[in-house]
């Protein structure tokens, strides 16, 4: 025990030599990263908790983590003594109105790098009698011992053909988007938007193809990348030549001035800002719909890559099935690397784009949970087994979700299964008028109607956009209640409603979706996610004729696809299994 508060009475006598008597760690990066490097993981050191959402303050007396329920059970379980949990949800004060209820005429001290211009301005205001006061050495990274450093790892090009859309035909597009604007340069420190602008990719985040850095443009087609020099070959600084990019210390970055320059406040850091004269506001930066609306060749990529991973994935559950079946002890940590395994060996694969969520039992109702090696439970073929995962290809980024159930599922189970299905393969099934604008959030009520029907519901959003080789969660589209972004053709869309029974089980099926063109006036989506759905779960009495139909028709698909590329017979005998007709 006295070794955990040590960290918080360490960081409290920093308080007070500061004349702060609270300090704000966001869990985040200098560059507003959902998933950030080991080197950025502050949070995780001083709390123990280590999900990708979530905020700490520490004051005097105790120390408060804010997360939302995705992580609600992870939290409880990883947050260490001296710790409290706040959840994100009505009736709970935020950490703002803790802090207006609790420190008035005090100060609550933050790192200016850690926090979006925006948030600074939002919650400065709401703060009213509290000082926000910017501290510019991170505290945390003062009491961190053997804190890891940051990757020295090389950027490599994402070769032209895997995307067909070269970085000046990128640049020219973001100024033909900021022509109202009148900007004549953009100031980005988004890492994925720096990527995709550059055609680079990078090894600086796990299962995230960065690297950090900053990138200022100007209308002339002319730009200076400023990131550590050391990660540039020279193959790549030809490269950022002759797309007359010039190449400075990432540290310069806050010693230049930039006149005029287009930021968006909501991405740029609040200690960054400071280096702009006055700054073009932009609500949303152009690059985010850009690069979220794929091309023809990126989207051969993503159906080419997704065939490709889905062999890896049925691979994996015809073996897993055996091994399980055969009396094997097997643990879900065993089974996540062995999937791994199979992903590695597919071409063009560059890794996984998140870490795997294999569970079982009750594990699989903690919606972000992964096994590690000190962290893990034995899979039960008794209990359901939820698989979450994904892999990074050169042509592609995949994200998908299957449960199944190895021997007898229970009456419930099976229920829910079949209705978080139904809610699947209605927003699959969708066609709308191009013209009425339809958003994420007009069709999340589609996922959720079949489990509504049994007075069940699940407490996340139904997807997310997917980035091309680059992070497997991107905006601005999405499926839920809180997007308003319209579906355009070209978009790629995660659909993974679920259904969580705390202590017992959980349920998600996840496929990747792409927004087309049915015919001159309406869209649709086209799943471009190849796996078996399982049908032990299903429950036929709630499937009509036409669902069973479609499902049918689905695993005739995946059947005639993935067939030809099963390298082993089990995986053969699996897969002709789980795609007979219903």
């Amino acid at each position: 025990m006295q070794k955990i508060n040590n960290k918080l009475n360490l960081l409290r006598e920093l308080m007070a030599q500061r004349s702060i008597q609270a300090y704000l760690v966001p869990h985040s990066d200098a560059h507003d990263s959902e998933y950030t490097s080991d080197s950025d993981e502050r949070l995780a050191f001083i709390s123990g908790f280590d999900g990708s959402a979530g905020i700490g303050l520490i004051t005097n007396t105790i120390a408060y983590l804010w997360t939302d329920s995705r992580y609600y059970l992870q939290a409880t379980k990883q947050l260490e003594h001296g710790w409290e949990l706040q959840k994100l949800e009505p009736g709970v004060p935020t950490w703002v109105e803790h802090a207006k209820a609790n420190l008035k005429g005090q100060a609550i001290g933050y790192d200016p790098l850690l926090i979006s211009h925006q948030l600074k301005k939002t919650r400065g205001a709401s703060l009213e009698d509290v000082e926000f006061k910017a501290i510019n050495e991170n505290l945390i990274d003062l009491i961190w011992t053997n804190k890891p450093q940051d990757s020295l790892s090389e950027v490599i090009i994402h070769e032209l053909e895997y995307h067909q859309y070269p970085t000046t035909k990128k640049i020219s597009q973001i100024f033909e988007n900021l022509k109202q604007k009148q900007a004549k340069s953009i100031l980005i420190s988004k890492l994925d938007q720096i990527a995709w602008v550059l055609n680079l990719r990078g090894n600086d985040i796990k299962f995230n193809p960065l690297f950090k850095s900053y990138l200022y443009l100007k209308d002339d087609n002319t730009g200076t990348l400023f990131i550590n020099p050391t990660k540039i070959n020279q193959q790549v600084k030809q490269y950022l030549t002759e797309n007359n990019i010039e190449i400075k210390s990432i540290q310069d970055v806050f010693n230049e001035k930039f006149i005029n320059a287009a930021v968006t406040p909501a991405e740029i850091n609040h200690r960054l800002i400071q280096q702009v004269e006055d700054p073009i506001v932009l609500n949303a930066c152009p690059i985010e719909l850009l690069k979220a609306i794929k091309n023809e060749r990126e989207i051969q990529g993503f159906k080419e890559s997704h065939i490709r991973d889905g062999a890896a994935l049925v691979h994996y559950l015809g073996w897993l099935e055996k091994q399980l079946l055969d009396g094997e002890v097997l643990d879900e940590y065993q089974a996540a690397t062995k999937l791994a395994q199979y992903r590695y060996k597919q071409s063009r694969n560059m890794g996984l784009s998140f870490d795997s969520i294999s569970s079982s039992g009750a594990n699989a109702a903690i919606v972000h949970y992964h096994p590690t090696e000190n962290n893990k439970s034995i899979i039960n073929p008794n209990h359901i087994y939820l698989i979450d995962s994904g892999g990074q290809y050169l042509d592609g980024t995949t994200d998908v979700t299957r449960t199944y159930h190895f021997t007898q599922p229970t009456v419930e189970e099976r229920n829910a299964y079949t209705r978080v299905l139904l809610g699947n393969l209605d927003i699959e099934r969708l066609k709308w008028p191009q013209k009425s604008k339809i958003h994420g959030g007009d069709i999340d009520v589609l996922a959720r109607r079949w489990l509504w029907e049994a007075n069940l519901d699940y407490g996340h959003g139904t997807g997310h956009g997917v980035g091309y080789f680059l992070n497997v969660h991107e905006g601005p589209h999405g499926i839920s209640k809180y997007r308003t972004e319209v579906f355009q053709p070209g978009m790629i869309v995660s659909n993974e409603p679920g259904y969580y029974e705390e202590g017992k089980f959980g349920i998600r099926i996840e496929n990747l979706i792409l927004c087309v063109k049915v015919n001159n006036q309406f869209l649709g989506f086209e799943n471009l996610t190849y796996c078996p759905y399982d049908r032990n779960l299903i429950n036929l009495d709630l499937l009509s004729p036409r669902d069973r139909n479609y499902i049918d028709q689905y695993h005739a698909l995946v059947r005639k696809t993935l067939l030809p590329l099963m390298e082993e017979q089990i995986a053969k005998d699996w897969l002709i299994k789980m795609t007979e007709p219903l």
